[in-house]
């Protein structure tokens, strides 16, 4: 039977050495009082020590000191002392950056698993499975031929939570189930039975599945709500857990615990399907060479196509569809569950504005999973020879891939963006092209990257479309490996683009400029006025 009680009460049933899964995506869903109170618990008394905490997304606010809550920490940074974590399970640790810390440090084990197969294995566990058998990760850091998603000392010394298996001469990796001896979810409101529903947050996260697999595993699940309500006061539809899966319930005493995101003391209800907007006109980017090279992206846009978008400059996508009249076209779509909409940036994804759907995390995953995506525009921080993608270690630290891998290596086609070296050149936009004056910037085309994120021999064995877009060069990847099929007009081939790059890529015969009008200030004019897209691609 459900009981309501007090956060001191609450967070004494996480035990020593167990395993607590903490709901939440980077600053959305966060059960930030509970986390509070298990931090504080830690502190008073040293215990919970040595948890295993596992997270798809790990709920937390990117930066050291963020901007509109300054100091203070948020999601799993409030767990961070040293002792009370012992190990990592997560998809992610971008915005967890004391644990990330630890990890590096090899205080903590680390298990960085792609977003999709943590949620997925949320399922798994609740149904009583022994693992969760996929091929999200094969060829990449995730495969035991590689690091077994064990990220350092203390996780390759624990051992491992994923096997290579052959079944009927195909290839697949088998991660381990869970074994959650607690969880913490977060839910708006909850009824005097203790039936749970998330009316306000703006993604639906992984909730049913966390509390299921916990308490089929024999383990307690604790809840934290904006709201106690009267029984039956919640539409049996908009139940998201039935109190027979939930242990113990506490109200948030502190408002700000319970924001609909972390970082945005307004409830938008734009962002929940409650209202529609107006949407203000999109601004135009600067004109520079990010631009250009959003440019050449959204140059590859199709009509009625599903599209993801990446975070950083493939965010850019929206704006110069916007601009070039592409976005009634297509739907755009976000890992964490909203269809159609604006995606927000930054701190505020992986929200939309707007969304014609909010499917659950784990219903969005399954379907990105079985091929929904037909396109996705990414970053890219390491390109090698054969094409291989690194966006999760840097200097020697590994973050994880989030959603990065389930999307890369199961949409149709896969556009990497992202400058050509790292840093600001000093260029010269001219009417057909580009002209680079001084460039000292890191070599982002390497002869080996730190981590393989994204494998370019399985998308070739896959038949997936690859290119990979800076504003200079436009490569394709092929049984060869990455091919440079475009350059921008002015750029000298040998000093700026081959003397830029620690290999030399295959020069297709057919290599041509790029087109001149991307380098232009004013509408490209992709769409014609009876609503054609030029070069062949059509929208209505």
């Amino acid at each position: 039977m459900v009981k309501f009680v007090t956060l001191e009460e609450a967070v004494s049933h996480v035990q020593d050495n167990g395993e607590l899964i903490v709901g939440g995506f980077s600053t959305y869903g966060s059960p930030e009082e509970l986390l509070e109170g298990l931090g504080a618990r830690y502190k008073a008394t040293g215990h919970p020590k040595n948890i295993t905490v596992i997270c798809g997304i790990t709920p937390g606010d990117k930066t050291e000191r963020n901007e509109p809550l300054k100091g203070i920490n948020l999601g799993l940074n409030k767990i961070a002392a040293e002792g009370l974590i012992g190990t990592a399970k997560v998809g992610l640790l971008n915005d967890a950056r004391l644990i990330s810390k630890a990890v590096g440090a090899n205080k903590i084990a680390g298990y960085l698993l792609p977003m999709g197969v943590v949620v997925n294995l949320f399922r798994t566990t609740a149904g009583g499975r022994p693992g969760l058998l996929t091929k999200v990760g094969l060829g990449t850091y995730c495969d035991p031929r590689h690091e077994g998603c064990a990220v350092n000392e203390k996780a390759r010394e624990q051992g491992s939570v994923v096997e290579l298996m052959t079944i009927d001469g195909e290839e697949y990796l088998f991660y381990k189930a869970f074994k959650p001896t607690a969880c913490f979810i977060r839910a708006t409101y909850a009824d005097e039975d203790g039936n749970l529903s998330v009316d306000k947050e703006a993604v639906i996260g992984p909730e049913l599945e966390i509390a299921a697999a916990t308490h089929n595993n024999g383990g307690v699940v604790i809840a934290q709500v904006e709201e106690i309500v009267r029984r039956g006061s919640i539409h049996p539809k908009n139940v998201r857990v039935h109190s027979t899966l939930v242990d113990y319930i506490v109200k948030a005493q502190n408002p700000e615990n319970q924001r609909q995101c972390m970082i945005t003391p307004k409830f938008r209800p734009e962002l929940t399907g409650d209202i529609k907007t107006v949407q203000a006109t999109v601004e135009p980017l600067k004109m520079n060479l990010r631009k250009v090279l959003v440019r050449r992206a959204a140059m590859e846009l199709k009509p009625g196509i599903v599209i993801n978008l990446g975070v950083g400059l493939p965010a850019g996508i929206g704006s110069v569809a916007a601009e070039e009249g592409l976005d009634k076209g297509i739907t755009m779509s976000v890992e964490a569950g909203p269809m159609g909409g604006v995606p927000q940036g930054g701190l505020a994804f992986p929200a939309s504005a707007n969304p014609e759907a909010i499917y659950t995390q784990t219903d969005m995953i399954d379907m990105i999973d079985g091929g929904m995506l037909d396109m996705t525009f990414l970053g890219a921080a390491e390109i090698d020879e054969k094409g291989n993608v690194n966006v999760s270690k840097f200097a020697g630290r590994s973050n994880g891939p989030g959603g990065f891998i389930d999307i890369s290596q199961n949409a149709k086609t896969v556009i990497f963006m992202g400058t050509f070296t790292v840093g600001d050149p000093e260029v010269e936009l001219t009417d057909r092209g580009l002209k680079i004056i001084k460039d000292e910037g890191c070599i982002k085309f390497v002869r080996e990257i730190q981590q393989i994120t994204f494998s370019g021999e399985y998308a070739v064995k896959n038949g997936q479309n690859v290119m990979y877009i800076t504003e200079r060069a436009v490569f394709s990847l092929t049984s060869e490996g990455l091919v440079l099929t475009e350059i921008a007009e002015g750029v000298d081939l040998e000093r700026d683009i081959l003397g830029k790059m620690e290999f030399k890529p295959v020069i297709s015969p057919g290599l041509k400029y790029m087109d001149p009008r991307l380098f232009r200030p004013e509408r490209m004019g992709l769409v014609k006025d009876n609503g054609q897209l030029q070069k062949s691609h059509e929208f209505p």
